[in-house]
């Protein structure tokens, strides 16, 4: 399916039994997307410099350890970091999403390229962007 929770299965088969499989298959896939979204908001919240945002759901089975280990990797981070880098981190996030964005406007292909020289890295639109972002970090403190 491509990763699209979106399309069901038919559950109105003759067969009770495909008709309940088909009725529990679907509600996996609904579950899977449920428990994925969840997910997916609170990485987007991280993405955008929120050290502040929780998996809240209570998830289970295989959910269940990724939301624990997110929710304790976000508590590392802003512990780590302590209540003043975490606002620093969320100043610095907003200043490089902006370069990012900026930076994806322009069209840039971020192809990788292999230096051929000793193996050293050449500049390339990705090798670019994490120096932008070293700039935009440059003086952040913990």
């Amino acid at each position: 399916m491509s990763g699209d929770l979106t399309q069901r299965m038919h559950a109105d088969y003759a067969d009770p039994d495909l008709g309940r499989s088909a009725a529990i298959l679907n509600q996996l896939i609904v579950s899977i997307g449920d428990n994925l979204h969840d997910f997916n908001d609170a990485m987007a919240a991280l993405a955008q410099g929120d050290l502040h945002r929780r998996v809240r759901e209570k998830h289970r089975g295989a959910f269940g350890p990724l939301q624990k280990n997110f929710n304790l990797a976000i508590a590392t981070v802003r512990t780590v970091l302590g209540e003043q880098g975490s606002d620093q981190f969320t100043d610095r996030a907003a200043k490089f999403r902006r370069m990012l964005t900026a930076f994806t406007r322009d069209e840039t292909a971020f192809a990788i390229r292999i230096s051929d020289e000793d193996s050293r890295p050449i500049p390339s639109p990705p090798h670019d962007l994490w120096l932008k972002l070293a700039d935009a970090l440059d003086g952040f403190s913990v």
